[in-house]
């Protein structure tokens, strides 16, 4: 991985300028789409008249020049001072903090700004600038600031004053088509001649401290001629080898830390120092690289951040940057949720270049960097296998089961179509929100990528606990289950079981499912046989399905179930209570047949005669595929019900014709 993010690095350097490893940019792309102007507007220390105002005179925003000039430097997480000229809009808080402090834990009032405690503190040879002289004069504004800028608001039973930014804009902004982005800082004061109002970053000392904090550490230079050393990124010597030292902590970097769980937990604790050094140069091109893949190469993957780190043959001269945008959409083809018709297919950015892509799983509030899970090396050939695979098995259910499921509905979501693929199975495997650590999606994910062995076992039993979850409306405990309400339970039923099956039909196409009957898919040939024939159209699913004839047996019991209950339509308590969804046992099934047909007994009236004679049908079917011994070591209680239900499920979609 270090290879890569350094050849990474080392092609996003090119034509690169000395500030854009610091320097933050806002996201604007909801603004553009919504074609709101946007603007840059000027926070005024005005030390002649001891005032603090925003000037009324904005400046458009200029997304390639603004932050550059005014300087809208990276929020510093942790312990950091705040060290800021310019800001994002949202953040004015770090303004106030730059130059006027913040209240501590014991509600101590600060006697100074923390730029000014930075300097003094880490870099006092810029005491003397004319920044450094300014600050305290800024800092002396801090009661005008306070009450023009902020207002009285309780939180946990404590007052505080808070910024009111929507109040401020609004003196400024005259169109409600028009947003503030970034507030940067100037000062005016005659006494020290400045004569027109300065952007702070303009100020003399700025620009220097800014390079000595960020920008030239490592770089400084003896007359003594240093030996070099082994860097750990390259394996080459360097004679700027150092302990790395990362100061941005929402960084790939991170995970190369003392503590256990990470890249480097097999080191020496005590010899850190020693065994994990990095030339500076390569720390800066580790940091570029992390800072793109996680900008450009991060996607949600069963409800968690992955970034997606490609690998590539250390002989391959390939141009990672253009390579890695066609891998993130062909991603896209297997993890987003978006419709399928808004996703593209990255074909533009092909490479006959071998590549394995490892999606690294990340918890961060921006102040740290945790790995949780890894999918590790998988090749191109597999990643483009299970991309084929899953648009093979939805163009199967779509066009050669449409007249046994309305494939379109079931991949419909509050109203948009989606294509199959993995996101589509995260909202069928329920993950209990009381365990979300164990992400039983996730860990169904890596063995699909990491090519090994699925027990179909286990995906029967997800399959029952979604069932339960939608039958007794479980979902503020399982948060990724698609809500139905009550009334749609047989959707529900639907939905789940073809979902169920395109899972099972795509892991048959990539051989890595176990413990299941050898059944392949069967495309049969077109038919000339009438649409509304009933047993036609159940044998052709069969086929098409691969059933065996225990799995007959279910789907009929399921047909019977599904009369019975629409016999039983105007009643609150149906045949369904019948039906144990943990799972049926053989005796389980008798019992349930039984009841099937009694109550055949108990509705004969003319309005139901249609549905009782379809229920009769389905029983002799039901005893003909049935065979009570050795039941259950042919199939388990999971998979009887799955079974059932797909029976119950099972709907004769109508001709276009008779719509």
């Amino acid at each position: 991985m270090l290879t890569t993010l350094i050849k990474l690095g080392s092609q996003l350097s090119h034509n690169r300028g000395e500030w854009d490893d610091i320097i933050d940019y806002p996201n604007i792309l909801k603004e553009k789409d919504k074609n709101i102007k946007l603007y840059v507007a000027e926070l005024v220390f005005d030390l002649d008249k001891c005032d603090v105002y925003l000037s009324p005179s904005l400046k458009e925003y200029d997304e390639e020049k603004s932050c550059l000039v005014f300087k809208n430097i990276k929020i510093q997480g942790g312990n950091n001072k705040a060290i800021y000229a310019c800001v994002e809009s949202g953040k004015l808080e770090q303004i106030r903090k730059t130059f006027f402090g913040a209240i501590d834990s014991k509600g101590n009032i600060p006697s100074t700004g923390q730029f000014q405690e930075a300097i003094s503190k880490d870099f006092p040879q810029f005491n003397d600038t004319r920044l450094g002289k300014l600050l305290p004069k800024i800092f002396s504004l801090s009661n005008i600031f306070i009450e023009k800028f902020t207002i009285e608001k309780e939180a946990k039973g404590q007052v505080e004053r808070l910024i009111d930014e929507k109040l401020l804009t609004s003196l400024v902004l005259q169109s409600p088509f028009s947003r503030i982005i970034l507030f940067y800082t100037s000062v005016l004061s005659s006494e020290d001649g400045i004569n027109m109002a300065t952007p702070v970053s303009k100020i003399e000392g700025f620009e220097e401290f800014m390079k000595a904090k960020f920008l030239e550490k490592g770089k400084k230079q003896t007359s003594i001629e240093v030996s070099k050393k082994l860097c750990y990124a390259t394996g080459t010597l360097n004679s700027d080898v150092a302990e790395v030292n990362f100061s941005d902590r929402y960084s790939l970097n991170k995970m190369f830390v003392k503590e256990t769980k990470n890249y480097a937990s097999f080191f020496d604790k005590n010899s850190f120092i020693l065994n994990y050094q990095v030339s500076n140069n390569n720390q800066l091109l580790l940091s570029r690289a992390s800072k793109y893949l996680l900008e450009n190469q991060k996607i949600r993957i069963a409800g968690i951040d992955h970034c997606i780190i490609p690998q590539f043959l250390n002989k391959e001269e390939v141009d990672i940057q253009y390579i890695t945008k066609g891998i993130f959409q062909k991603s896209e083809l297997l993890f987003d949720s978006n419709s399928f018709d808004s996703l593209v297919t990255g074909a533009e950015y092909e490479t006959d270049a071998p590549f394995w892509i490892t999606f690294l799983a990340f918890e961060s509030d921006g102040n740290f960097f945790k790995t949780i899970n890894e999918i590790k090396d998988v090749s191109k050939f597999h990643f483009y296998k299970i991309i084929e695979s899953f648009n093979e098995v939805n163009d199967f259910f779509k066009n050669d089961l449409q007249d046994s499921v309305d494939w379109l509905s079931v991949m419909t979501d509050y109203g948009k179509q989606h294509r199959f693929n993995l996101a589509s199975i995260y909202s069928i495997i329920p993950i209990r929100k009381d365990k979300e650590k164990k992400n039983e999606v996730l860990s169904l994910f890596k063995l699909i990528f990491e090519n090994r062995k699925i027990d179909s076992n286990k995906l029967f039993k997800h399959f029952c606990d979604l069932i339960l979850c939608h039958r007794y409306e479980r979902y503020k405990s399982f948060k990724n289950v698609k809500e139905y309400d009550d009334q749609y339970f047989d959707f529900a039923v639907r939905d789940s079981v073809f979902k169920y099956f395109a899972l099972i039909q795509a892991l048959k196409q990539l051989n890595l499912l176990q413990n299941m009957e050898e059944n392949e898919i069967v495309t049969p040939e077109t038919s000339e046989d009438k649409p509304n024939e009933y047993q036609q159209k159940i044998t052709t699913f069969f086929t098409q399905m691969g059933y065996n004839v225990d799995q007959m047996a279910m789907f009929y019991l399921g047909r019977m179930l599904k009369n019975v209950v629409k016999i039983q339509d105007d009643k609150v308590k149906t045949v369904f209570s019948k039906v144990n969804f943990n799972g049926m046992s053989v005796r389980d099934i008798m019992r349930l047949r039984v009841a099937l047909i009694e109550k055949t007994e108990q509705y004969k009236k003319p309005e139901h005669m249609n549905k009782i004679q379809r229920v009769k049908f389905d029983d002799v079917n039901f005893v003909t595929f049935f065979k009570e011994k050795d039941w259950e070591k042919r199939m388990s209680r999971e998979r009887a019900i799955f079974f059932i239900l797909s029976g119950y499920s099972f709907g004769i979609v109508k001709s276009s014709e008779n719509k």
